[in-house]
């Protein structure tokens, strides 16, 4: 190493770089024109992040919140636009962008055209044609799986077939799935599948990834040679939102690479869990005969019960009964209110008694065998006779007055 060669740090590196970018005045405010691809819209931070692209290159590009606003409309993938920003250097990825102002659309870029023409074409010519699937064999023994060595895709279907209990094979045909050589390795993969001859299902699969990453599977060429596969085809690649030209064409679509098992395959364990929901629901189907019989027999038991002499003299005795007790009720009230009407009079007797008056300190005084109720008649030396609440006095009336409602004098006998 020569001597006073200066060693840099990737992060001094990356500065010194950025530094570069951001000195050059023609690049602190460029417009750009390209397609966008691989768009992602951040809501919990309100960002933009998406590539423009053309025919030789491709440039990453983010756009903050506070500009995002500003937008009247979010760009599409495969639209071409007109962007407005500072292009610098991403420290942490050591990559080129664009930090974007403000977004202009231009209509739809050259690619998404050309993907639109080339399906409006398959359409016309049947490829996608719902009469041209063909059903997905029940329980296939062997499997071909189209996709990368590699990747995530084929352990992922490897460990869902296990899951589900498949006991049958799975053959790995690998090829690339993606870049500009994707297109032509699955190809050749399939035709390999074909020429075996050893599967009864094909699967063509690849992970997810951005959108802009379906390109190999929008390929005129992979499209008939899929619509041409001598035996049923799933397509299995990891975009459920986006639909590819291989999704349209093949016999069915599996929304995830684990989900091509649910489509080929039956689950030992839900076979087994339906087996067992059946022979519940003819267990309880039968349960419910047995009821049934059991409650039209007893309806039957109490009308042929009703219609007997026996239970017809018994309900007249009921009723017999209830009426000898509703007969001794009337009587019991009858006798209970002749009973208070009795007390009643004899308390009034008992108020209306003299003696009971005289209880309480009055006397009755008698003249000749009558109740005196005035002194006039009276003449001294007349006898009376005086009633009491325990005896009588005899007395002799010395002296008599009577009292004058007038003057209220007394006049004397």
């Amino acid at each position: 190493m020569a001597a006073g060669f200066q060693i840099l740090t990737v992060t001094q590196l990356c500065r010194y770089v950025k530094s570069l970018l951001e000195e050059q005045r023609v690049l602190a405010d460029v417009m750009v024109k390209g397609e966008v691809v691989n768009l992602t819209y951040r809501q919990s931070s309100g960002h933009l992040y998406f590539s423009i692209r053309d025919e030789g290159g491709l440039i990453r590009c983010v756009m903050f919140s506070r500009y995002v606003q500003n937008l009247r409309d979010l760009p599409e993938d495969g639209s071409a636009v007109l962007v407005r920003g500072a292009a610098t250097l991403y420290e942490r990825d050591g990559a080129f962008q664009i930090v974007v102002y403000d977004i202009q659309s231009l209509g739809e870029g050259r690619g998404k055209q050309d993907l639109e023409a080339l399906k409006k074409k398959l359409l016309k010519e049947g490829l996608f044609a719902p009469e041209g699937k063909r059903p997905l064999p029940k329980a296939p023994h062997t499997i071909g799986v189209i996709t990368s060595r590699e990747g995530a895709a084929f352990p992922d279907i490897v460990q869902a077939f296990r899951r589900r209990g498949y006991a049958g094979k799975l053959i790995l045909y690998p090829c690339t799935v993606q870049g500009t050589e994707a297109a032509p390795s699955i190809l050749r993969a399939l035709r390999q599948l074909e020429k075996e001859g050893l599967c009864q299902a094909a699967v063509i699969s690849r992970g997810g990834g951005p959108a802009g990453d379906l390109s190999a599977f929008n390929d005129e060429a992979l499209a008939y040679g899929a619509y041409n596969c001598p035996v049923p085809l799933v397509s299995a690649v990891g975009h459920q939102i986006d639909v590819s030209i291989l999704d349209l064409v093949a016999d069915a679509r599996a929304a995830t690479p684990t989900a091509v098992a649910e489509l080929l395959i039956p689950d030992r364990e839900a076979l087994r869990q339906q087996v067992k929901g059946l022979r519940e629901l003819l267990q309880g189907r039968a349960a419910e005969q047995v009821r049934r019989k059991k409650l039209q027999l007893f309806q039957e038991m109490r009308l042929l019960s009703a219609k007997s002499p026996r239970e017809r003299l018994e309900k007249n005795r009921q009723r017999l009964e209830f009426l000898v007790r509703l007969l001794i009720d009337a009587e019991k009230r009858k006798i209970q209110g002749t009973r208070g009407r009795v007390f009643h009079l004899l308390r009034q007797l008992e108020l209306l008694n003299p003696a009971a008056v005289m209880c309480k300190g009055y006397s009755i005084t008698m003249a000749e065998g009558k109740a005196l109720t005035t002194v006039e008649g009276l003449v001294p030396g007349q006898e009376l006779v005086t009633l009491l609440a325990d005896g009588e006095i005899i007395s002799t009336v010395r002296s008599c007055g009577r009292n004058e409602e007038n003057n209220g004098r007394k006049s004397d006998h």
